[in-house]
């Protein structure tokens, strides 16, 4: 999961370190979820955010696929009638 802490943090003048204390955690933890090497819990994610004053939803971007290729793929795995039915009538506008 990607995220902005590092981009909000130095625009807060906060070194990791300051992050780490504010949210009762350690440096090196705030390195990890700032590098995407770890994903943190929601109890950290709060706190960063409260730190940070910003609100969770404006610090982590989910990298995954769109619902729609999300959906085409359930759809394909278990034949739903709706895909079988899109499928024939070809793409759509």
């Amino acid at each position: 999961m990607e995220n902005n802490i590092k981009k909000l943090r130095k625009a807060m003048k906060f070194s990791q370190e300051d992050l780490a204390r504010l949210t009762h955690s350690t440096r090196q933890s705030i390195n990890a979820v700032e590098n995407n090497k770890y994903d943190p819990s929601l109890d950290l994610a709060f706190k960063i955010a409260k730190a940070l004053n910003v609100e969770v939803d404006d610090i982590f971007i989910k990298k995954t696929k769109t619902d729609e290729e999300n959906y085409v793929l359930w759809c394909e795995k278990y034949s739903c009638e709706l895909w079988k039915t899109a499928k024939e009538k070809g793409p759509s506008v």
